[in-house]
């Protein structure tokens, strides 16, 4: 258990589900003990994914308050350990995503935030 710190980002069509997906993402290249869990192929009983939430720690990445990844996993009797609302965070900082299907500067300026609080969050967990 734990080898890996599992990353469930948003899938709405909004901006916000753009940089949660993007922030996730980038981490799961950047850091070998982060992996991505794609909600979606979750939801549709994909069991790699399945298995990723079942055996590791699982930071949802939601675009608001409704947190889905969170939703769609107790479905599959995973938790998650920490839930990131992006909404707030992007507002707390005076940010806003702008594009919902392609990222632009102003969108990539929220992806370093994501990250950064995720980070952040991975140490308050005491992940690493």
């Amino acid at each position: 258990m734990n080898d890996k710190l599992v990353l469930c980002a948003c899938s709405g069509m909004n901006p916000r589900g753009e940089v949660s997906r993007v922030s996730v993402y980038d981490l799961s290249i950047e850091y070998d003990d982060i992996e991505y869990c794609c909600i979606v192929a979750s939801g549709g009983n994909y069991q790699k994914f399945i298995d990723l939430a079942h055996n590791n720690t699982v930071i949802g990445v939601n675009g608001c308050e409704n947190c889905c990844p969170e939703t769609i996993l107790k479905t599959k009797d995973a938790s998650v350990e920490y839930n990131l609302n992006v909404q707030k965070l992007l507002k707390e900082n005076n940010m806003k995503a702008e594009c919902t299907v392609r990222i632009n500067e102003n969108d990539e300026k929220c992806v370093e935030l994501i990250k950064k609080e995720i980070l952040k969050i991975k140490k308050e967990i005491k992940w690493d």
